[in-house]
């Protein structure tokens, strides 16, 4: 199988980058592809409960409900660590599936042949 990797370091700086992303990602969990967003900058608020949805671009579905099929359909989240301390973001404060790690985790992946795209 193969492993799709989508960083993301936007949100509400720049609500289309990061529905699109979400849409991408979203796209490739229910293909059965092992897929991990990693939220950064300021995408990181997307990995706070509640802050998802504050954001709903006109033509796509509402982010959260994009985010929460993601999830459901076995995507996983990584929020940056510095990213998330810089924001006052806790575990506490994490939506469901998401965990808070530092770059090793994504550089791991990406060691491991993971398929990535940015926005």
């Amino acid at each position: 199988m193969s492993s799709i990797l989508v960083s993301l370091a936007s949100s509400h700086d720049n609500t289309d980058r990061a529905t699109v992303a979400m849409v991408v990602a979203g796209a490739a969990a229910a293909s059965g592809q092992d897929t991990t967003v990693f939220l950064s900058a300021d995408g990181a608020w997307l990995g706070k409960t509640g802050e998802a949805e504050k954001i709903h671009e006109e033509g796509f579905a509402a982010l959260a409900d994009l985010i929460t099929g993601y999830v459901e359909a076995g995507g996983k989240v990584i929020v940056c660590s510095p990213c998330a301390n810089k924001r006052g973001i806790t575990e506490e404060d994490l939506i469901k599936g998401a965990v808070i790690a530092g770059g090793a985790a994504v550089i791991a992946l990406m060691a491991d042949g993971a398929q990535t795209i940015s926005y």
